[in-house]
């Protein structure tokens, strides 16, 4: 096992699954073959867990001990894999999240907030915008199980929120993210991703401790782990504090410049070649 790393961090979209949400078998191969020589593996991702749980089944497991947790919503959420059950988490402040959608709806368009499934039943509340019905078809229409329930506003009789996102014309993402990050850029981690999965670009925001790195962390921590002990991998700007903060800081290929600039090593060979590069 290459020297120091004890955990291995492993983005979805973009990194883990192909177009068709199916893990590649080389990859499938790899993940078993370093979790049985004894490294172990989460996911950290953008997805709900209900949207992750079918990659995670897709990978075959050591038997002899427990999974380790996933990091899901961006790292707003550490969950127990076979349950959903929550460990850790970090909502936005309803204020803040009660702004951000009014700052949304001044520019047409609707916010929506995942929520924490396991404690409340459901997965989203959305405050439609002029583009709701666009977004039912590109968002949730692409998520079967998700259960959204519809809200006039955020406010102190709604479940806090874990993630707010709208989605975004590509030309006008950037206009946006400065607009909103000029207004909440201090109190919430606010940026733009493309999710390759969905099609769709997307601005989203988070508590200011909430991200990949600290979910990371917090799985780590349990098995005495610190991030120096870790290897990460993933595509966007939302794993950058991760692939920055890792003992082994890994990009995809197609991960923008700066996400590449700053990682360790890009996997140039594929997922598959990197994860084997850790026996």
């Amino acid at each position: 096992m290459t020297k120091d790393i004890k955990l291995l961090a492993l983005d979805v979209d973009g990194t883990l699954v192909q177009p068709d949400n199916r893990v590649a078998p080389d990859v499938r191969t790899a993940i078993a073959d370093v979790a049985g020589a004894g490294l172990r593996v989460c996911l950290a991702t953008g997805r709900s867990y209900v949207e992750t749980v079918d990659v995670w089944q897709q990978l075959a497991w050591p038997v002899d001990r427990p999974a380790e947790a996933m990091a899901v919503v961006g790292g707003a959420m550490v969950v127990e894999p076979a349950t959903g059950r929550t460990l850790w988490q970090r909502s936005i402040p309803r204020d803040l999240a009660a702004a951000f959608a009014e700052t949304l709806a001044e520019a047409g368009y609707s916010a929506m907030g995942t929520v924490d499934a396991w404690r409340w039943g459901l997965d989203y509340l959305a405050v439609p915008g002029l583009d709701y019905d666009d977004v039912c078809e590109r968002w949730f229409g692409r998520m079967p199980r998700v259960k959204v329930r519809e809200i006039a506003g955020f406010g102190n009789d709604q479940p806090p929120v874990l993630r707010l996102n709208a989605l975004v014309d590509p030309a006008d993402g950037p206009a946006v993210e400065a607009t909103l990050v000029e207004q909440f850029g201090e109190s919430m981690n606010v940026h733009t991703i493309f999710a390759p999965n969905y099609g769709v670009t997307v601005v989203e925001a988070f508590a200011l401790e909430a991200s990949k790195r600290h979910a990371v962390a917090y799985i780590a921590q349990a098995y005495r782990i610190g991030l120096g002990a870790v290897a990460a991998v993933g595509d966007d700007v939302n794993d950058l504090p991760l692939i920055e903060a890792a003992g082994l800081g890994v990009a995809m290929p197609q991960a923008p410049a700066h996400v590449r600039d700053s990682a360790d090593a890009v996997a140039e060979d594929g997922l598959a070649a990197f994860i084997r590069s850790l026996l």
